[in-house]
């Protein structure tokens, strides 16, 4: 396998939870050391079809992800959950486009068949296969139906409807009295929203940095949620057990917003790399004015939940988003 350099920036237009997945994809395929022609060599996908897949032209079957999993050692079960949720983000954009006919994509310059910057990518182009739908759309209209696509958000006192699938790949292990495992589930939930100080209070009955903390546990569970991070914040902001993971949380249920409007029980999530990398914090307060750190609640690796200050410089490191609960409400005045 000939070494590779990075690929190119994912298109600009694509929905929030078929790039969480396409991320993951391509830093799986990148950490493994393979490149497009070793995937067609081990695959039944050609080079040109796996350069579609990967750069977002076109939407990756499920075949292609499970194959790609297995072959560069990802974690299959995560990576399906992630396209379940891509593949309902990408159909909410279709059905919302007015249009019976999808418009065309966008001519590629001549003889490029994959990301720019990919040697391996192949040499000639094929034409799409009839299953192959594309993803990336001409005018603003498609812009704003990537950025709402994966849910169906219906706001008032009631709450909030978020129409999205969601898998855990947790195992059925026995945790003792009070942690039931967590084991895949798929539904369609409603969730009401929730005031700021809500979610605090929801976050403290789990007991941070006391002797009464829950454990860390990917595999468990704690009053019917997963037991690490996403499960923790899914437990914070009300949503239905046994929560979502990070990737499926950030794409379906949350707004991404910059530093300086983080409040009170909104989210830093980081939903890319390993399992030892992915992280949820529910953000309290910063640390003063200069907002060199934050306060944040967290179910933390190796020790549970926690409250504890991070650095702020986390926030600007690429990969940990701010993000706004879809169900979140400003507390009331007076």
């Amino acid at each position: 396998m000939s070494p590779s350099r990075p690929p190119a920036p994912l298109p600009d237009d694509l929905p929030d939870a078929v790039r969480v997945l396409l991320t993951e994809l391509r830093e799986l395929r990148t950490a493994s050391g393979h490149d497009l022609r070793s995937l067609e060599r081990r695959t039944h996908a050609s080079r040109s079809s796996w350069s579609r897949w990967l750069g977002g032209e076109t939407f990756v079957p499920r075949s292609a992800v499970t194959a790609l999993a297995e072959l560069c050692g990802g974690d299959r079960h995560r990576l399906e959950a992630l396209w379940d949720v891509a593949d309902q983000a990408r159909e909410a954009a279709a059905s919302g486009t007015p249009d019976a006919t999808p418009p065309a994509e966008p001519d590629a310059p001549d003889g490029e068949t994959s990301p720019p910057g990919d040697e391996a990518a192949a040499q000639d182009a094929e034409p799409a296969a009839p299953s192959e739908t594309p993803l990336r759309r001409r005018g603003p209209k498609a812009v704003l139906i990537g950025a709402v696509a994966g849910c169906v958000l219906v706001s008032g006192a009631a709450g909030v409807l978020l129409g999205t699938t969601l898998r855990t790949n947790a195992q059925e292990t026995p945790h003792g009295p009070g942690r039931a495992s967590a084991s895949p589930v798929a539904r369609r939930a409603a969730v009401h929203a929730i005031y700021r100080h809500e979610v605090v209070a929801r976050a403290q009955s789990w007991h941070p940095h006391a002797p009464g903390r829950v454990p860390y546990d990917q595999a468990g569970s704690y009053q019917g949620y997963r037991a690490d991070g996403s499960g923790y914040a899914s437990m914070a902001l009300g949503l239905p057990a046994p929560g979502p993971n990070s990737a499926a949380l950030l794409a379906s249920y949350c707004e991404r917003v910059p530093l300086a409007r983080l409040g009170r029980g909104d989210l830093v999530v980081n939903a890319t790399g390993g399992p030892d990398a992915r992280e949820v914090m529910i953000f309290e307060r910063w640390t003063g004015p200069s907002r060199a750190g934050y306060w944040a609640y967290q179910q933390r690796r190796g020790y549970g939940t926690d409250h504890l200050q991070r650095d702020a410089r986390l926030l600007r490191d690429g990969r940990h988003v701010g993000c706004h609960p879809r169900n979140l409400r400003d507390d009331p005045v007076g």
